[in-house]
């Protein structure tokens, strides 16, 4: 009986996992809330909620309570959709009650795998067959447009981009991939296969962070097992070091490039921010209130959210959005008992890829960027609870566990 429950619990986790994956606005299959509501309803049956997560799916609920309270007091002015967005973008937190139940970023790889290969698909036919561009940008313009496709260019170079809007709840699973090429000798073709559909995905996506995420994972993947190589250290860090320049340096060129329009929309919405703080600078102490609106010179009309997530944070919530980041960055806390051990390295850099690129993207407050949280929940609990095991056999862990 328990081996079926949990076979239909990982089913309907499944599938909640896909379908915001292959659905992020919602407005194909309109299943994201029935499955939502079933899988809570399911665990309510059948599993004991942990209540030690209770205070991470109240914390931002008390935090959005009090910047409304204050916001009344204050008069400012309230998209109402903007807020009613914002107490939906946390309910999926209600399912770290069932934390120790479910192995998230397990039961999310075959869909970020299914997903990559209908973007890879989607983008091949897109290139070599014209018209398929237009049946797909109607198709998406019509869905709120759950796929971003762009015609860019960066520094010089004209490149197609398709940015799927859940992309980013790869990071976990585009990690191990990386990690399994490089550290395992068995299902080597076959992993490869799927490191080339998963990092086409976000080559082909047309934003600079995603762009070199692909990147950024082959550096971790490579770095602590090159550390164990006592005659490499020696080339290591110089290596590294530039490395990391080069790197940095694409960043730069790319985020100081005039000529890419969305760059000058940004730093418009930075002046904006930075003109606010300076009439009202009680907004840095209790904030505007959740859904404010204010002017951005970015978009040249009153707003309630920009791309910088966290610049929003301050702005709505003040000092108190230091709760919400505390619940974000908790499974980094957690994980960080272990850095040493090289899986746990890359699943703390997969973690903070992610919150950096949520920073300058609005994907932390929504279904997307729950999911990744609940990951961060579900393989900080896993590592906690098979540590001895870890320790033992990281490699064995991997691929019993991940």
């Amino acid at each position: 009986m328990n081996q079926q429950v949990q076979r239909m619990g990982n089913a309907l986790y499944f599938l909640f996992i896909f379908v915001v994956m292959l659905d992020p606005t919602n407005t194909v299959l309109h299943l994201k809330d029935i499955l939502f509501v079933l899988l809570v309803g399911f665990n309510c049956v059948f599993y004991k909620p942990d209540w030690r997560y209770l205070p991470f799916f109240l914390l931002p609920y008390a935090v959005i309570f009090l910047s409304y309270v204050i916001s009344e007091m204050q008069g400012s002015v309230i998209d109402e959709e903007a807020f009613m967005r914002s107490i939906k973008g946390f309910s999926p937190l209600f399912l770290l009650l069932w934390t120790p139940y479910y192995n998230v970023v397990r039961l999310s790889k075959v869909p970020v795998v299914l997903v990559s290969i209908l973007i890879a698909v989607l983008f091949f036919l897109i290139c070599f067959f014209e018209p398929v561009e237009a049946f797909v940008w109607y198709f998406v313009k019509e869905h709120n447009d759950m796929i971003m496709m762009t015609h860019r260019d960066f520094l010089g170079f004209s490149i197609y981009g398709m940015y799927y809007k859940s992309m980013i709840s790869f990071v976990f699973a585009l990690y191990l991939i990386f990690y399994k090429v490089y550290n395992e000798r068995s299902h080597r073709v076959g992993n490869f296969i799927l490191l080339l559909i998963c990092s086409l995905t976000f080559l082909v996506s047309g934003t600079r962070a995603t762009m070199l995420l692909p990147f950024f994972m082959l550096g971790l993947v490579m770095l602590k097992t090159l550390q164990r190589l006592k005659r490499s250290r020696y080339l290591l860090y110089p290596v590294l070091f530039l490395f990391i320049l080069g790197f940095l340096a694409i960043v730069a060129l790319l985020a100081m490039d005039k000529g890419e329009a969305s760059n000058a929309i940004k730093y418009a919405h930075l002046t904006s921010y930075a003109e606010l703080f300076e009439a009202h600078p009680e907004y840095l102490l209790w904030g505007q209130g959740c859904g404010a609106v204010f002017y951005s010179a970015g978009f040249q009309a009153m707003v309630s959210s920009t791309e910088w997530t966290y610049f929003e944070l301050l702005r709505n919530y003040g000092v108190f959005s230091v709760g919400i980041l505390l619940v974000m960055f908790y499974p980094l806390v957690r994980m960080a008992r272990y850095y040493k051990i090289d899986v746990v390295f890359g699943l703390m850099g997969s973690y903070i890829a992610y919150l950096f690129i949520a920073g300058t993207n609005p994907l932390l407050i929504s279904s997307t960027g729950m999911i990744v949280l609940l990951m961060g929940f579900s393989v900080a609990h896993l590592i906690d609870q098979r540590k001895d095991e870890l320790l033992l056999s990281q490699h064995d862990f991997v691929r019993r566990y991940l």
